[in-house]
């Protein structure tokens, strides 16, 4: 019942699948593993290289291409040619229609990757416009609270000299 396990064979076959995929001792966390994300993961959180990368693969492949070549033997062929056939009239419409849609969804993906580029690039002009504005103001009341500040020190001083000689004069 017992199967004899041949550790070495199995290192070797999990070494050869190291160099393979060009993994590195130096890659010590999996953040640093290079892998293709699944076609279903969904984003929880936005990022812009994210959106730019989705818009470049809608791009490259909006477009579906009615007749791809056929393989297999001279019969195969011949049947799959003549089923093609029977089934223009019903699938051309669909993939015109899925042509257009795809384009269509590309160009918006396009259009809002556009969008968060260029006012991103005006948020962050606007921000430090405002920010340069905010730290003048700031310096301005530093100022004029300084500067009120010493009128108040002179003023006590001034009145506590006023109450000293309504003192003496009494």
């Amino acid at each position: 019942m017992s199967e004899n396990i041949n550790v070495d064979e199995i290192v070797s076959q999990i070494r050869a699948e190291i160099k393979e995929k060009g993994l590195e001792a130096s890659m010590l966390s999996f953040e640093d593993v290079p892998f293709e994300r699944e076609a279903g993961h969904a984003e929880t959180h936005f990022e812009l290289s994210s959106l730019v990368q989705s818009a470049e693969y809608m791009n490259a492949r909006n477009q579906i291409e009615p007749y791809k070549e056929i393989k297999g033997n001279p019969i195969s062929r011949f049947i799959k040619k003549v089923i093609r056939k029977l089934v223009k009239f019903y699938i051309m419409p669909i993939m015109t229609e899925q042509n257009a849609l795809n384009y269509h969804c590309a160009n918006a993906v396009n259009q809002v990757s556009c969008y968060v580029q260029e006012n991103s690039q005006i948020d962050i002009v606007k921000l430090a416009s405002r920010v340069d504005e905010l730290e003048l103001k700031l310096t301005a009341t530093k100022l004029e609270t300084d500067s009120l500040r010493t009128q108040v020190k002179a003023l006590k001083s001034e009145n506590a000299r006023l109450k000293k000689n309504q003192g003496v004069q009494k």
